[in-house]
């Protein structure tokens, strides 16, 4: 077959190797069938051919020898530099091609053969093995007839000859495919054909063409011939089977080539591609490859893109770890508007991506054990303005850029007034046949709007969440369930969501609500309905107990019933915290301190009533006595003076003391091994630390949501200065502590925890927390810092704490919790809960204070007598200034402004007082 290129039009470099070794495996595959020669002449005309096809034409040498035979390039000797192809017929070796250099002329000592040489040398010991099988076998006794030559030839070809009549485009697709096919396998000779289309070689004698100027157009027989090549070498360098088996398998993936080109689609609605990738699921099985590697990632590509998420480095992960059939499982769980082209949203996201991570990772991984994933239907992103648009409430969409104060005002109407509307017919419809599928028993909907649970952008408690008992009729059910969805979605103009959003810059972003619709994790006892424990777990820990706590750690949060105690701060209930690293490190050590902070109430569904409901763990222990799920795991024994684990057989939970320590759990069970290993994964392949919440019915642990961890990037460690004068030292702390610098504090907004206490009514309680936002919108933000009685943003109990949200507190500096003693106890802290998380996000600094700690310093009488000027900044609240002081830094100390220098390593917080340059 004539070469189509010219070997002098490259005089040096890589392009001209390949060119050499098309025209050497041309000049070789002529030879073999000339039938004017003779066997020996064949054979010495291919060792005296080889040579010009290596980099190194005039040290090379080459040699055939056929059983006791040999031919050989004049000067060939055996030397260091050789490579050698076996020559087969039937599978029998029959002797070997052999090419060496002279001497070695590159730039690497021990082997200086190129790559495509030793992929020539195979290739042409391929070719000269079947030539030898046709000599051995012999000739034909006479020349076969047309009918017998079409039936001798291979499959592939007769194939490729149908293809060309019947379907030219399809046929020039598969010859594309073979190219790129025998290319990327390293192929001798296509990187040659490639060189067709050089601009290099296309350059007449003229003169050089400008970088500006359009390339010259090749005329379509150089296309014709370059293909009529590739099928040439091919059907050399292939066996035919492998042929026949290539050409099949690219008309079968052609054929759902329309799955590309549907999901490229940006315009295309959710039920489209549900139908479509329904067709490819229900005729193609998950472990066969159905369409090209190209293909295949181009389609998941797009529809991550299409259904989770944009973010890059979302779906750098997610196309690694889930499949066109995983995407047409999840979308037969999808409901929105039909022509609609939302997301199911930044938690749905997270959880999707999670489950498929694990279910990839945790194959054949015995302390990873098994997971579940709750039951759940996703209504997409745009069913928020479904709704809106169902309803008229468009007026409602610039609600947002309301003043903060008018937002807090009117926001309860808003929730009242979508809890009057009603999802559109559309939805309604696919909401019933929702509710039949998952059936009778508690449910749960969840926000999951498209900003929610990204990095830097966790919304963390910013949007409902609502528990259903989801019994009676099934028009009861349903009427519930809409209920709480038009609740979930006005929860996206609540004060906390703007204000959040506000500070981030993303007030201008038209913010779209999907829906998680889960069944809820737990099992039926008596009449209540809650899992045996739930709580949610971090990669990192950035609040340690003990030095022998490391941040890799981790932290787990946990209590038993629903999970919603461990997120929040609770009245005057504590969940467990455990480190996973560090299991035996407890917080509280002794037997007070364990029963002290040990949970006392008990988040559940009541079946009878229909309600979400808080009991005292020991009137539930009581009512249900060993019912309890893994109660032996969750509870100790207290006898008064000791902390014990119990016996099943000596100990009755209804009649015995109990106090809830997980000691069952931690020591008895392989859980906390499993969850450090989940939570390994997970940190492993997103490639940045986890927040994970859990829950676990007492045989299976659930994965409710994951996203990544809010943490604070760690400043530059700051060592406690040593000069500073005793009386300018305001506080300190020695636990707890991370490293940060929090420089030119102004204001102090301080809340005196003994008149706090003292105070008459919870109305005055409240107006506290109200003070103090708003001092928040009026301060300078980040110029102020608040102290006050522990358990900030605490939900329950408001004399414990005072009553603040997020967009009450998010312009301070530092949040300093104030934590007197109760007898040796060790009050609670709000790491880990979405409170904490806000601070973390927000940047805004957090350190507790032990000030009836040895060696504490805490400047009480500074705080009690500095001059307050919360009067004339808030004269409405003048009832409330013994309370409430609001201390001007600078004018009560002579022009000082306030430092706190927190330094992690050493485990010590400073705060003092410098002066103003």
């Amino acid at each position: 077959m004539e070469t189509l290129i010219d070997q002098d039009a490259f005089p040096s470099g890589p392009l001209r190797e390949r060119v050499k070794e098309l025209k050497c495996l041309h000049g070789v595959i002529e030879l073999t069938e000339r039938t004017e020669l003779s066997r020996e002449q064949i054979l010495q005309g291919i060792v005296d051919l080889i040579p010009e096809g290596w980099q190194y034409p005039e040290v090379c040498r080459a040699r055939v020898t056929l059983r006791d035979v040999s031919f050989n390039t004049a000067g060939f000797t055996l030397t260091p530099w050789l490579q050698r192809a076996s020559l087969k017929v039937n599978g029998t070796p029959i002797g070997t091609l052999e090419v060496c250099y002279l001497e070695n002329r590159s730039a690497h000592r021990d082997d200086p053969f190129l790559l495509e040489e030793k992929k020539l040398i195979e290739l042409i010991g391929k070719k000269l093995s079947r030539r030898i099988e046709e000599w051995e076998i012999g000739p034909a006794p006479r020349p076969p007839s047309q009918k017998e030559l079409a039936a001798l030839r291979p499959e592939w070809q007769i194939v490729l000859d149908l293809l060309k009549e019947t379907d030219s485009v399809l046929y020039k697709r598969i010859l594309r495919r073979l190219m790129n096919h025998l290319d990327r396998n390293g192929v001798p000779g296509v990187q040659g054909l490639v060189l067709q289309f050089n601009p290099a070689y296309q350059e007449d004698d003229s003169g050089a063409r400008g970088d500006n100027q359009p390339l010259p157009k090749r005329d379509v027989l150089t296309l014709e011939k370059v293909f009529d090549e590739a099928i040439w070498i091919a059907s050399i360098a292939m066996p035919d089977d492998e042929m026949s088996a290539l050409i099949k398998k690219w008309m079968r993936q052609d054929k759902f080539a329309y799955l590309i080109f549907a999901t490229d689609k940006r315009d295309i609605s959710r039920t489209e591609i549900s139908d479509i990738l329904g067709r490819f699921c229900r005729a193609t099985r998950p472990d066969e490859q159905s369409l090209s590697s190209s293909g295949d990632l181009n389609v998941r590509v797009a529809l991550i893109r299409r259904f989770l998420s944009e973010r890059l480095s979302f779906i750098r992960i997610a196309k690694e770890y889930m499949t066109i059939h995983d995407f047409g499982r999840i979308l037969s769980q999808v409901l929105g508007p039909t022509q609609g082209t939302g997301k199911l949203g930044g938690k749905a996201a997270g959880l999707v991506l999670a489950e498929h991570v694990l279910r990839d990772r945790v194959r054949g991984n015995h302390i990873a054990g098994k997971f579940r994933v709750p039951q759940t239907r996703f209504i997409t992103s745009d069913g928020l303005m479904d709704f809106i648009h169902n309803n008229y409430l468009e007026d409602m969409l610039g609600f947002k850029f309301s003043g903060i104060e008018e937002i807090r005002h009117n926001f309860p109407y808003i929730e009242q007034l979508f809890k009057h509307s009603h999802p559109s017919p559309e939805i309604v419809s696919q909401l019933k046949v929702a509710i039949e599928e998952l059936g009778e028993g508690p449910l749960i909907v969840r926000s999951s709007s498209l900003l929610e649970d990204s990095e830097g952008s966790a919304f963390s408690g910013k949007y409902r969440s609502l528990f259903l008992p989801n019994i009676g009729t099934r028009d009861e059910r349903l009427a519930a369930l809409t209920d709480a969805i038009a609740e979930v979605y006005a929860s996206i103009f609540g004060p906390d969501a703007i204000q959040y959003r506000a500070e981030r810059g993303l007030l201008d972003y038209m913010e779209e609500m999907g829906i998680l619709i889960q069944r809820v994790v737990g099992r039926r006892v008596g009449k209540y309905f809650f899992p045996a424990f739930a709580g949610v777990s971090f990669s990192t820990n950035e609040f340690r107990w003990s030095p022998r706590v490391r941040r890799e750690d981790g932290v787990l949060r946990i209590v038993t019933g629903l999970g919603t105690r461990a997120v929040d701060r609770v009245g005057d209930d504590y969940p467990v915290l455990i480190s996973p690293g560090q299991p035996g490190i407890r917080v509280n050590v002794t037997p007070q301190q364990v029963v002290h902070y040990a949970q006392k109430n008990i988040d559940l569904i009541n079946l009878e009533s229909g309600r979400f409901e808080t009991h005292s763990i020991d009137e539930i222990l009581k009512e249900v006595g060993d019912q309890f799920p893994c109660w032996d795991w969750v509870m100790s024994v207290y006898d008064g003076t000791t902390v014990r684990k119990p016996s099943r057989a000596m100990v009755h939970p209804g009649r015995d003391p109990m106090v809830v320590t997980f000691a069952g759990l931690i020591e008895n069970t392989p859980f906390l091994k499993q969850l450090k290993e989940i939570m390994r994964i997970l940190r492993e392949a997103m490639g940045y630390p986890v927040d994970v919440e859990f829950a676990h019915d007492g045989a299976d642990l659930h994965i409710l949501q994951c996203r990544p961890q809010s943490r604070a990037e760690d400043e530059q460690r700051v060592t406690i200065p040593q000069w500073i004068p005793e009386k300018r030292k305001l506080f300190s702390a020695h636990k707890y502590v991370t490293n940060a610098h929090v420089r030119d504090i102004k204001t102090i907004v301080y809340v005196d925890a003994a008149r706090y206490a003292q105070l008459a009514s919870l109305g005055d309680m409240v107006a506290v927390g109200d003070a103090v936002s708003r001092l928040n919108s009026m301060l300078p933000r980040r110029s102020f810092i608040l102290i006050g009685p522990g358990r900030w943003g605490s939900r329950g109990d408001i004399r414990l704490g005072v009553r603040v949200t997020y967009s009450d507190i998010n312009n301070a500096a530092m949040l300093i919790e104030v934590a007197r003693k109760v007898g040796n106890y060790v009050p609670d802290l709000s790491f880990g809960t979405h409170f904490f998380q806000d601070l973390v996000e927000a940047r805004i600094r957090y350190l507790a204070l032990y000030p009836d700690e040895e060696g504490a310093v805490f400047a009480e009488q500074f705080f009690h007598k500095a001059p307050s000027v919360l009067t004339e900044l808030l004269p409405e609240y003048e009832y409330l200034a013994d309370v409430v002081r609001v201390i001007d830094v600078p004018a009560a100390t002579g022009g000082c402004e306030l430092n706190v220098v927190m330094d992690g390593e050493g485990e010590q917080a400073l705060a003092y007082l410098v002066e103003k340059h």
